[in-house]
């Protein structure tokens, strides 16, 4: 279907149709009066973060957008769309938009974060229910959704390229305004630089290489030839979080590289910027910027001692992963293609224990995580971590600790 410009109303509503019946995207056709014209499903369900149409399309028009070319938005709000303005140079019809949609399925603490940053008290589960009934569609999927819409329209190919090129995905406004060589010129006139990246590579090589003891020299030596960087023009403590969040980003990376899981490394960090925040002066800061990054390194230094061959490392990080679910040798064997009786063997000779006691371990050391620091109840602990019931997991729990979960939560230990 070939459509010229000015289009009909009929038309575009059995495109929209179309659209949203073959790639089961949402798609709804503005006139340039902000009046809804045709949408699919019919009836159209705002975010409540900013409920009514006139404030998506405050978040979605631009008056640079490129008439009849599709451009890929992505709100504050986590959303996606394509929109497309569709008119002449001389006259705007109006606005196609496809959306909205997200490319991963949005967890709800990142829907209660969305909510605590615009500072919501009520509507909170309206918010929720909105986000989880988003489509799930990836970049490249959202992207030729675009590309065939109009083709449609006009008959036109168009790559993913030329969509990217002419979206708007960062505003550069601000970047304008900030010239590198005037804040150069101003360090080297007040004689004042960073840090040395020497210093700043051998801290991180510590970690990289689990030498806690150095690591701990490199804290407490101060660089007195180096300044610190200014992340934050308006918060001194911002700036001081900020640069500790860099600082743990890098420590992530340099912990994988030393050999530590991905996904331990990833989980420590996400743990500790999220701490970070709660965190009320400058002082507190520095001090947990110093744990953060003694803990990559030991962590580090225990991984230096145990090589394990690669499947048996698979095997160590699916248990990781996957600690709350029934964990069996059969299943570990198809992930890493290798026979059970001969996994089992290789795991116990690499180890140092068998598959089911390392497990049990690794369980044991999480309820002991989960007695000391949450108010979970016992029954609600071992039922999360697979065990047949209270007696069978206290049995196991004295075992490995000496003592039952209730004795050991009374211990405070």
């Amino acid at each position: 279907m070939i459509f010229s410009v000015p289009h009909d109303n009929k038309d575009m509503e059995f495109l929209c149709k179309l659209i949203y019946e073959t790639i089961h995207l949402p798609v709804l056709y503005m006139n340039k009066d902000q009046e809804i014209m045709t949408s699919f499903p019919t009836t159209y369900l705002p975010n409540p973060l900013y409920p009514g149409i006139s404030e998506l399309y405050e978040l979605l028009d631009s008056f640079h957008d490129p008439l009849n070319i599709p451009v890929l938005r992505t709100t504050n709000f986590l959303e996606n769309f394509i929109t497309i303005k569709i008119g002449t140079n001389q006259d705007l019809n109006g606005m196609l938009i496809l959306g909205p949609s997200v490319y991963t399925i949005i967890e709800d603490k990142t829907i209660e974060g969305l909510i605590c940053d615009l500072k919501m008290k009520t509507g909170q589960d309206t918010v929720k229910n909105y986000y989880h009934s988003l489509p799930v569609v990836n970049k490249i999927a959202l992207l030729h959704s675009g590309i065939l819409v109009v083709y449609l329209l006009y008959s036109k190919k168009i790559s993913i390229t030329d969509i990217i090129q002419k979206s708007e995905i960062v505003d550069l406004e601000d970047v304008k305004n900030v010239n590198s060589d005037i804040l150069l010129s101003k360090s080297r006139q007040e004689t004042t630089y960073h840090a040395s990246y020497e210093r700043e590579r051998e801290m991180f090589e510590c970690i990289k290489e689990g030498r806690k003891a150095d690591l701990l020299k490199k804290l407490t030596i101060s660089d007195r030839d180096g300044k610190i960087g200014v992340l934050s023009k308006k918060s001194h403590l911002r700036s001081e979080k900020n640069l500790v969040i860099a600082c743990i980003t890098l420590a992530t990376r340099y912990a994988i590289e030393g050999g530590l899981q991905q996904e331990i490394a990833y989980t420590m960090s996400d743990l500790y910027i999220q701490a970070i925040e709660d965190i009320e002066t400058v002082t507190k800061v520095h001090t947990f910027l110093e744990h953060a990054l003694y803990d990559f390194a030991d962590r580090v230094e225990k991984v230096k001692h145990h090589r394990y061959s690669k499947s048996i490392n698979e095997c160590l990080s699916y248990i990781f992963k996957h600690l709350y679910e029934e964990i069996t040798l059969v299943h570990l064997s198809k992930i890493t293609n290798m026979h059970q009786n001969y996994l089992s063997a290789r795991f116990k000779k690499e180890v140092g224990i068998s598959f089911s006691e390392y497990v049990l371990t690794k369980k044991i050391e999480e309820a002991k995580k989960l007695l000391s620091y949450s108010d979970h109840t016992i029954s609600e602990i071992y039922s999360w971590l697979n065990f047949h019931d209270q007696g069978h997991f206290t049995k196991v729990f004295k075992k490995y600790t000496g003592t039952t979960p209730k004795k050991y939560r009374l211990n405070g230990k």
